[in-house]
């Protein structure tokens, strides 16, 4: 189980980035989830840093 960084939008865009590497201007956006692609959290916690690190104001948690 893990957690996937998305935005907030009514059609869900996903954030891509390497989190060795995370920063704001290291990430993407992609329209369709690929689990190969998108880096997934172990914790809600660990989600919130990346988020932060990327300069995100706003974000959604979505939980697998």
């Amino acid at each position: 189980m893990g957690y996937v960084l998305a935005t907030t939008e009514r059609v869900v865009r996903w954030y891509v980035f390497d989190p060795k590497t995370v920063g704001e201007s290291n990430f993407k956006l992609v329209d369709k989830l690929d689990l190969n692609q998108v880096s997934i959290a172990g914790d809600k916690a660990t989600a919130k840093l990346w988020a932060q690190e990327m300069g995100l104001k706003t974000w959604r948690y979505v939980k697998f």
